[in-house]
């Protein structure tokens, strides 16, 4: 029996690392990681609705319980720290745990088809999108204000080599980037160093990065704070679903 009512559960296992999955839904398929508070009942409400709008949702449980409170995440949070998955601190550096994210992108994208598969990553696993992006079945990357390294306003937590990679692929990838504007967490210059560094292969006018800025302080902006980008007049889930689809269903 699944620990969130109405999705799959089960293991992936690759190398010496292993993740339960939780998936619901039918289309192809979309990875969503959760928030550092873990993997809370705001996030299976956004997988729900992804799932809702004809894609296959799968939520990797990277720590914590799943449905924790989330203030009992923010209390465990430092205790990340140390733990060798993530790259807090290092800018230009990837977290070890996006190899085993890859590897995942490749099981859901044979299993559901299609022409790849679309990531979101949110805050604290914001910046894991970037390190993904190297892997050809990623076509829908979501970095929604991500927010490592901590306390480096213009750095990324990705090799630069990997995300020249990303941008000179020979396809339709495309990343959309979320933040509020005011977000000290995940600053404007996190996203001008994406824009700098994702331009398109040589003599293409299509970059790969579109990003959006809602006005105003705030997050999270799909999940805690998503009624505040609605309340600002811009519909981040809505961005969200569009991109998925223009990707997913109707690359081109």
């Amino acid at each position: 029996m699944s620990a969130i009512k109405g999705f799959s559960e089960a293991t992936f296992a690759t190398g010496n690392h292993s993740l339960m999955l939780y998936g619901k839904g039918n289309g192809p398929g979309v990875i969503l990681l959760h928030e550092l508070p873990g993997l809370t009942q705001d996030t299976v409400e956004f997988a729900e609705w992804i799932a809702g709008h004809g894609f296959h949702v799968v939520m990797p449980l990277l720590f914590g319980r799943p449905l924790q409170h989330p203030m009992l995440g923010l209390l465990k949070s430092p205790f990340l720290c140390i733990r060798k998955e993530f790259n807090n601190l290092s800018a230009g550096r990837s977290s070890p745990i996006t190899m085993v994210l890859r590897a995942l992108c490749r099981k859901i994208h044979s299993e559901r088809g299609g022409p790849g598969v679309g990531a979101v990553g949110m805050c604290y696993t914001g910046g894991f999108i970037f390190a993904m992006m190297v892997e050809a079945s990623l076509l829908a990357p979501v970095a929604a204000q991500p927010s490592l390294p901590f306390f480096q306003s213009g750095a990324l937590d990705v090799e630069p080599e990997k995300l020249t990679f990303a941008s000179n692929r020979a396809d339709t990838m495309s990343l959309l980037g979320l933040r509020f504007e005011d977000d000290f967490r995940c600053p404007a210059a996190r996203f001008e160093r994406l824009e700098a560094s994702l331009q398109g292969p040589a003599g293409s006018a299509r970059s790969r990065f579109r990003s959006v800025v809602v006005p105003g302080e705030g997050h999270s902006t799909l999940t805690f704070d998503y009624q505040k980008a609605l309340d600002r007049g811009v519909d981040t889930r809505e961005l969200v679903l569009e991109h998925l689809q223009a990707q997913l269903l109707d690359p081109g």
